[in-house]
């Protein structure tokens, strides 16, 4: 019951990460005054949480290979492949975020191109990548050396402290560029106030 209540949480805020990301894209069109279609982002957010909710249900019916079992989530490759993805979004909402506050900051104007999705598309490839790199090494290594559970644990939260590093990192960056916002917005509001 664990198992399924953590993968329910877990999918829960990737869900929340998504819909802030769709805001944040929509928010950004309209400061800048394009209509860009939000209906393919919308399409791929849900597609891919489709992917991720398949494969938490493929998990805990038993159905993707183990290397050991286990009563928890951490030693599991889907469930750190999910902590993946929702570095993934963090990284997507700071992209959005910081081109809200530049547009903000320039009036909606001279804010340049918007790089945020190829900022995003970046990010998401190297935490995968990352991902990708990390798991064929840690497998390699337990099937070459018959790592029990403990150890093959070990490594998969070796992996979780690399991913939840990051995503302080990311988390502390969005209170920087928000308080930056924050100060922006303030200083409209005290003009407004004195003309």
């Amino acid at each position: 019951m664990y198992r399924v209540f953590s993968y329910a949480m877990a999918l829960f805020w990737v869900l929340v990460q998504q819909t802030c990301l769709g805001c944040a894209r929509w928010a950004c069109d309209d400061l800048e005054g394009t209509k860009r279609p939000l209906k393919p982002f919308l399409r791929g957010q849900g597609a891919f949480f489709l992917l991720l909710a398949l494969l938490a249900a493929a998990d805990l019916a038993g159905l993707v290979p183990r290397l050991h079992h286990h009563t928890n989530n951490s030693p599991s490759l889907v469930w750190q492949f999910l902590c993946t993805a929702m570095l993934v979004l963090d990284g997507g909402l700071l992209a959005y975020e910081w081109r809200f506050y530049r547009l903000h900051a320039s009036g909606a104007s001279g804010a340049g191109t918007d790089r945020a999705w190829e900022v995003f598309l970046l990010w998401g490839g190297l935490c995968l990548a990352l991902y990708g790199v990390y798991f064929a090494g840690a497998v390699s290594v337990a099937w070459r050396h018959s790592l029990d559970l403990r150890e093959w644990g070990h490594l998969c939260l070796f992996y979780f402290r690399i991913v939840n590093t990051l995503y302080l990192i990311l988390e502390g960056s969005m209170g920087l560029v928000a308080f930056l916002l924050w100060r922006n917005l303030r200083r409209e509001a005290v003009g407004r106030a004195l003309s």
